[in-house]
């Protein structure tokens, strides 16, 4: 991984020479940047291209910045926000002689006998929203899985974890979609368009004209689920 230089600052920047027919910039909530090229791209090809983009990557960068300021405390604290389902949380860390986590409104509210104790409160949260997300997510591959299974395809199984650049992946050897412990923070429909990305992907393994079809066919509006998911959803906490 190297930087690029965008308005005076520098990032992280990956580059990928692909057998692909299009170019692919994407900009990552962590403010990484990737660019993904056909093979035989030639370097000067490629530095005129990221001059042109500046403006739309400086915006980028601006837009995660803000996001991630209110987003990214690295502990659940009073005061502190998140979101859950992309519905934005006020945290409170209250004192309470058993441990229980409630989710109602603008508010989610930890009872913890250790209220001062703050890697036991971090633990709970964890083992709070591993659990929860892991039951909404199958919650949504249950109503999805009818489009593949008509197909002959078995319903895999759902493995949340944390990942850095991706909001999921599958394994069709292993029968598995793994999800992002954070894609939980992305609102219903762009949860959606994960899950049901990655169970295409058990029909038509690459992003070619067939999976695409496909997908546009069962979901018209992937394309705008995606950029919501890309631009208002970060990864870390």
């Amino acid at each position: 991984m190297t930087t690029i230089d965008i308005n005076g600052k520098a990032y992280p920047f990956i580059l990928q020479f692909k057998n692909i027919k299009n170019v692919h910039l994407k900009v990552y909530p962590e403010q990484t940047v990737l660019l993904s090229v056909p093979i035989d791209t030639p370097n000067e090809w490629i530095d005129r291209f990221l001059i042109s983009k500046q403006n739309w990557l400086c915006k980028q960068m601006g837009l995660y910045a803000s996001t991630a300021a209110i987003e990214k405390e690295p502990h659940t604290r009073n005061g502190s926000s998140n979101r859950i389902l992309g519905v934005q949380k006020t945290i409170r860390v209250l004192y309470a002689s058993h441990r229980s986590i409630e989710n109602i409104d603008r508010f989610l509210t930890v009872y913890t006998p250790e209220a001062e104790n703050q890697a036991a409160v971090d633990r709970q949260m964890n083992a709070w929203w591993q659990k929860n997300s892991k039951m909404y997510f199958k919650e949504v591959l249950d109503r999805l899985y009818p489009i593949i299974g008509k197909h002959g395809i078995a319903k895999p199984t759902i493995v949340v974890k944390k990942m850095k650049t991706l909001w999921g992946s599958c394994s069709p050897r292993k029968n598995r979609i793994n999800l992002n412990f954070y894609l939980y923070k992305a609102s219903v429909p762009c949860i959606d368009y994960v899950i049901l990305h990655e169970l295409i992907h058990f029909l038509y393994p690459k992003h070619n004209k067939d999976f695409y079809d496909f997908i546009t066919i069962h979901m018209p509006d992937w394309e705008q689920r995606k950029r919501t998911l890309d631009y208002e959803t970060v990864l870390g906490v």
